[in-house]
């Protein structure tokens, strides 16, 4: 997997306090660093978590599906890059991946259903054409390596 495939939207060093009884970086801290960039992608498509209320829309987490493919220690520093694979009317399809800030070695990938969500109504709607050019703009589109 190819780094700069995707873009960067947050960094983490981990540090004791994230560490679980096996010595390794808990899945705890796994699903935070996930929730911290989805924050990120919000604010870097003008979508920020703070208008929220106003807005009366948000992105909502549909399904994920996560794989662990290197364990991370106590010192390791990783960044959280992300890709878009797919957009529909309502919902799109989020690649996110931990790469380590050493080598870009690919540790761990999270695949993220998401839909926009109105909040008032508890149901999903349709992405404006403006934010899927914003998406489009702001971040590279995914594709599977066979």
């Amino acid at each position: 997997m190819n780094a700069n495939k995707f873009r960067e939207v947050n960094r983490r060093v981990v540090t004791p306090d994230m560490c679980d009884a096996l010595g390794h970086f808990n899945i705890q801290y796994y699903f935070e660093t996930l929730s911290d960039g989805v924050v990120r992608i919000m604010e870097i498509l003008k979508e920020p978590i703070e208008e929220i209320p106003e807005r009366g829309t948000a992105f909502a987490l549909h399904k994920e599906e996560s794989h662990f493919l290197a364990e991370i220690y106590d010192g390791d520093e990783f960044y959280m890059a992300t890709a878009i694979e797919r957009f529909g009317n309502k919902s799109m399809i989020l690649q996110h991946r931990f790469f380590s800030a050493e080598d870009d070695r690919e540790l761990f990938r999270s695949r993220f259903i998401t839909v926009n969500m109105d909040l008032k109504a508890r149901k999903s709607i349709p992405f404006s054409e403006e934010f899927k050019f914003m998406a489009e703009k702001e971040f590279p589109f995914y594709q599977a390596e066979n």
